[in-house]
């Protein structure tokens, strides 16, 4: 496990191994990870102390610090911690980053219809292994539109897919695909918007699988069952899968009752579209709807589309389960906007900004993993994930707080923690989530110097 203010070895083993051209440089980038890591959301620029914004601004407009250069080492680290753990869910999504209020700023494109509106479009791709913990990133993409695309969006069936962003899900595939060893077994996951034709029929080395959520009924070459839809309603049921729905704002928890059904069809290629591409592809689709929803409650109803083969109701509810696990990727992103704060990055040009955005990802997925292990292996020792001195400090104001529960497990230091970044612990409450993790991770950072200080001691 790693431990929550270790901040600069887990920067040196994130990214030391980068190729910037100057060693310098690359103990700079070290540098301003570790800084970003132990001060999430504070500027990039203030985290490397004195001469920290000249620095960092030099350091990013470097030809040599790009995106891919930035990231390498991290995936290599994400390679390696791959290995062994039997599938990994590569889950794919896309963000915008909206730098619509900084006008200043060169290199950016349009997100929105508004005229105004400017920004960076964002492709992850996500490594997930047991227990849902993100074990890094396998690839990044970043990109900004032209300006003539505002609008265009009508036009997007005229187009091969080679020319339109939808080409973003087949390098994801590819990146996720070379970024770990051949040996690895993979499930590439992605939402409706992974819907593509081509990702389907793309090539695909031996042990990687796709799953993705069905967005268009489309056309079976069958004579009978002419639609995905036609094939589904006349597939039997195969079973009830039971699902727990944590609480979400107004809506309570409750445990969803979902009808799986099964169908082994084969889809054929859009009409004028890909002349290269097969004539039709072999698939699974499993559908999951749930039965008997409350009142005022949205059914669960997901048609899911995999290349792997399914028959029965084990594997259905695994698929069902592992497309479950991309939500994951949703709480990355909300860390990397809520917490990292990246909107707020305040550089001249896009160049510099993407390498940037590779440092806060990381920063992002390691606040994440931090979170997730306090749930995969709640009763480890505390010592796993803290030092003896951050623990005492922890107690101490703990006991200030008249929280008098002994820190000796892992999942009772990362509650202190989070109590510490505004975690109420009731009942009722669960486990922390992330936003109360990284306010913690601050607060705890700020009474360590505050205790080092008191006590003289050498920092």
């Amino acid at each position: 496990m790693e431990r929550f203010t270790d901040t600069s070895g887990w920067a040196a083993n994130e990214f030391g191994a980068a190729e910037l051209g100057d060693s310098r440089r690359t103990q700079r980038l070290v540098q301003i990870a570790a800084g970003a890591a132990s001060q999430v959301g504070a500027a990039m620029s203030s985290v490397c102390g004195t001469c920290g914004s000249q620095a960092t601004t030099r350091l990013l407009g470097k030809a040599e610090t790009t995106l891919a250069s930035v990231l390498e080492p991290h995936i290599m680290r994400t390679r390696e911690r791959c290995a062994g753990k039997g599938l990994i869910l590569a889950v794919q999504d896309t963000t915008v980053v909206d730098f619509t209020s900084h006008g200043d700023t060169s290199g950016l494109g349009p997100i929105t219809s508004a005229e105004h509106s400017q920004g960076l479009l964002m492709h992850t791709v996500l490594a997930i292994g047991a227990g849902k913990l993100p074990v890094g990133l396998l690839g990044m993409q970043v990109w900004a539109r032209e300006k003539s695309t505002r609008g265009c969006a009508k036009d997007r069936r005229k187009r091969e897919v080679c020319e339109k962003e939808s080409s973003k899900w087949l390098i994801g595939l590819e990146q996720a695909q070379s970024a770990v060893d051949a040996d690895v077994p993979m499930l590439v996951v992605g939402d409706r918007e992974s819907d593509v034709y081509a990702l389907f029929v793309a090539p695909r080395r031996s042990g990687v699988e796709l799953l993705v959520r069905v967005a268009q009924d489309r056309a079976l070459d069958d004579e009978e069952q002419r639609r995905v839809r036609q094939a589904l309603n006349d597939a039997a049921v195969a079973g009830v899968h039971h699902v727990d729905i944590p609480r979400q704002k107004a809506r309570p928890k409750r445990v969803a009752s979902l009808e799986l059904r099964v169908a082994r069809v084969s889809i054929k290629r859009p009409v004028g579209r890909g002349r290269n591409m097969p004539e039709s592809v072999e698939v699974s689709l499993v559908w999951a709807r749930e039965k008997d929803a409350p009142d005022g409650v949205e059914p669960l109803d997901w048609v899911l589309l995999t290349t792997q083969c399914v028959e029965d109701l084990d594997s259905a509810v695994e698929m069902v389960e592992c497309y479950g696990v991309r939500w994951v990727i949703e709480e990355f992103h909300r860390v990397l906007k809520d917490g990292c704060r990246v909107e707020r990055m305040q550089f001249d040009t896009a160049e510099r900004i993407k390498p940037a955005l590779a440092i806060l990802a990381v920063v992002a997925w390691r606040v994440l993993r931090l979170t997730k292990q306090s749930r995969s292996d709640p009763d480890a020792d505390a010592s796993e994930v803290a030092s003896a001195e951050e623990v005492s400090v922890l107690s101490l104001w703990m006991r200030s707080q008249r929280h008098y529960a002994p820190i000796g497990s892992v999942k009772a230091f990362t509650i202190a923690v989070a109590r510490l970044g505004g975690f109420l612990g009731r009942k009722s409450d669960g486990m922390p989530g992330t936003k109360t993790i990284w306010q913690g991770i601050r607060n705890l950072e700020m009474l360590l110097l505050g205790h080092r200080l008191a006590t003289q001691q050498e920092m």
